[in-house]
């Protein structure tokens, strides 16, 4: 066989060939890399937003349950049904910001939220919120109804209870949206430091 002769077209062809699918192969793993940077920067943004909304939440809870609720005994008879129902409206406006951001940074992180933890804190978020909704709407809300004809010792021992419940369902969707953020967060880091290996 002659050693020193040329290679012949078909194994030019053939190493032509085998450049394009290598070139292809790295701009398909470059634009997969790509897209998963994009959700993952939107699965931070919605995770970021519900953490920031949900503890808000939390403290305005607490303190409603801790501070504000006692003192309606102490309003007084005459002033009371005046009081709650400027309560009720006063509220409401500050209630509003942080708990539609809250609901809809929940239904973000279940659409966006692939892998399996993640997916697991979504769905807990969502439930805790789910009964949050359920306890005001069947048991908080109504007892809010009945004060706004005065004040009454055992509907507000009622609403004492019920809000207790709420804020106890509230720090524990604040531990999980925290956690979502967490995880994030020691992905990316993980994912940095193996980039730089």
């Amino acid at each position: 066989a002659d050693v020193g002769a040329k290679p012949s077209a078909s194994h030019a062809s053939a190493s032509a060939t085998d450049l394009r699918a290598s070139r292809l192969s790295l701009r398909s793993v470059h634009g997969t890399r790509m897209a998963v940077r994009q959700e993952s920067a939107k699965t931070i943004g919605a995770a970021s937003s519900a953490a920031a909304a949900t503890m808000a939440m939390v403290g305005l809870i607490w303190t409603v349950q801790v501070v504000h609720y006692p003192l309606f005994e102490s309003v007084g008879a005459e002033a009371y049904p005046n009081y709650q129902s400027r309560h009720i409206d006063r509220i409401g406006a500050v209630l509003v910001v942080p708990w539609g951001l809250e609901g809809l940074s929940i239904v973000a992180l279940l659409v966006l939220a692939r892998e399996r933890t993640m997916r697991v804190l979504a769905v807990a978020g969502a439930a805790l919120m789910g009964l949050i909704l359920l306890v005001t709407m069947i048991w908080a809300a109504p007892v809010h109804g009945e004060l706004l004809d005065g004040f009454d010792p055992e509907q507000h021992d009622t609403l004492m209870v019920s809000n207790l419940v709420r804020t106890l369902l509230w720090t524990a969707r604040g531990g999980v949206a925290m956690a979502m953020v967490w995880v994030l967060l020691a992905r990316q880091t993980d994912s940095v430091t193996k980039t730089t290996r």
